[in-house]
Formats: C-alpha cells, structure tokens, sequence
C-alpha cells in the first residue's frame, strides 16, 4: 500500500502546512516513506487522488478541513484506497464522527495500528458527493457568508460561524420548496432549513441530525419549518446542541433518498461547499468510502 500526504496549504490559516511536518516525521520514524502533493488550486486533490488511487491501493493522509476531505472523497470513490483524516480546517466537524482525539500527531500515530473501515456518502444531483452534512436555506446561506469574516484570522473557525449567524439572520429568509423522501411526497410550503445528515456535526459542532451515523445505511433529515426572526433566535441555540428535535416546526425523517424542488434557485451547503440550483436529488450510497477511525478502545 502506497501512503501519501495530501495539503490544503490555505485551510485553518495555513494549519495544514504546519501540520504537514508532524506527519511526515511520524511516518517516516515508523518505517514509512509517504509522498507529499500540495494542493495549487481548487480541485487540485481530486484530480491528484483519482490518479493515484485509480493506479494502486493507497492510503491517504488528508490535511485539510471538511471540504478538503470532500475533494479526496470525491477523487478515490469507488476504489479500495483510505483515508486518514487529519483535521487542519475552520470548522473539522466530519473528524469527531470517526475520532476521540484532537491532537494531530495522536490522531496519525493511532491510525497506524488500525484498518479502516466503510462509511456511507451521499451523492448529490448525480455528479457530487458529500460525507458529512449537507444543508438548503438557511445554513447554507450561513455557511457562504462566513467567506465575509474569513480576513478576521485572529478568529477561531467557530466564532466566524457564530457572526455569519446573527449576520444572516438580518435577511429572516425563508425558502419555498416541496420535499420528497423515497420518492414519497412529504411536505410543500415555506421553510427555514433542510439538513441532511451522514454525520453529526457542522459548522463547528452544531447537530442537525443527533442519531445521524456515518455506517447505519441511511440519512437522517431535519426540516424546519418557516420562521419568523424571533422565532429563529429562539431554535437557533437549541439547533445548536442538537435540542430542537421535539419542537413543533422541527421535523426529522429517516431515509434512503431525497428530492427538493423549487421555482427558484435556493442556496445549498454540501461539505462547505456552495452551490444554488432548483432542483436537489441527494442519494444515499452505502459503505462506500475506506476511513480510518481512531476511536479509544
């Protein structure tokens, strides 16, 4: 098996450049001799992983954030390469789904005595992917303006997230859409948020989706309801530990696909990433990708 270190050299304020060193070492003290590529652009990853992991089986050391990781995935789905994820990004919510550790050289000198393990992922309007969580309305709209506070680097990821927050809660935006779980038509109207989740947690720890599990073989769904500003300060601290399940305009579903439909094109988050469209078909592709976890025994 080949082992190669991948860098995001902008992610967390340049942490992944840092970081490199320490894994490097690590690696190389235990008989390992990994390649290194740095990413130059965006994208740069998927295309870099698709061609190693289309030659041999590797296993990827991913220094990055969740949108880091998301460009590997999208790069060795469907082959029997892995991948060791090193959180160096804003918000490194996808790691606490897989590991107990923070510490960057633990987390590498752990994932040597294990084998990874499959976890599903979720394809998104046929040609993406996402691992972690993906978010309509809203959240995704949070998530694009924290690109607004990114200059701020005295910031943790965690206090940009929270000022995009009260930021985006100036517009008190809902969204009109009809949602269909396994093709099944659910609900129509006018909505504050979707949430689906593989994993638990974004945007620095928020969680959607509290039984959501990244190997159960379905997505866990949030819908709320539309809201008014006041009712948004008041879900918002609730949505945030994850609370808010038993509230009446929370709604949370099981399932295996999901459709949303608009007449306009409404903001999506997968992974971090921000794309608009008017029509979202999220599918539920089971064990699918090779992680690493460093769970304490």
């Amino acid at each position: 098996m080949e082992h190669v270190i991948l860098v995001n050299p902008i992610s967390g304020n340049h942490k992944g450049v840092k970081f490199c060193k320490i894994v490097q070492n690590i690696l190389i003290k235990n008989g390992i001799t990994p390649k290194l590529f740095v990413s130059e652009y965006p994208k740069n990853l998927t295309k870099i992983s698709r061609k190693i992991s289309h030659k041999c089986n590797c296993r990827f050391y991913v220094l990055g954030g969740d949108g880091t990781l998301n460009e590997v995935i999208s790069g060795i789905i469907g082959t029997n390469s892995e991948i060791v994820v090193i959180p160096c990004g804003t918000g490194n919510d996808f790691i606490k789904n897989i590991s107990d550790y923070k510490s960057v050289r633990k987390i590498v000198i752990e994932s040597l005595k294990n084998k990874s393990s499959m976890v599903d992922v979720m394809r998104v309007n046929d040609t993406k992917y996402c691992i972690n969580i993906l978010n309509a309305g809203f959240d995704a709209m949070v998530a694009k303006n924290v690109d607004n506070f990114r200059i701020f680097r005295f910031l943790s990821g965690k206090a940009k997230y929270n000022l995009s927050i009260f930021y985006t809660l100036l517009s008190n935006k809902n969204y009109k859409l009809k949602i269909r779980l396994d093709g099944k038509y659910i609900k129509k109207g006018y909505f504050t948020l979707v949430a689906i989740s593989n994993g638990k947690f974004y945007g620095g720890g928020i969680c959607p989706c509290p039984n959501a599990v990244i190997n159960d073989e379905l997505l866990d769904v949030c819908v709320i309801d539309s809201t008014r500003i006041r009712e948004k300060i008041f879900l918002l601290p609730k949505y945030k530990k994850g609370n808010h399940i038993t509230l009446n305009k929370a709604h949370i579903s099981k399932t295996h696909n999901l459709t949303i439909v608009s007449t306009k094109k409404f903001p999506v988050s997968l992974d971090g990433e921000i794309i608009y469209t008017d029509k979202l078909k999220v599918e539920l592709l089971p064990q699918k990708v090779n992680i690493v976890m460093t769970k304490k025994q």
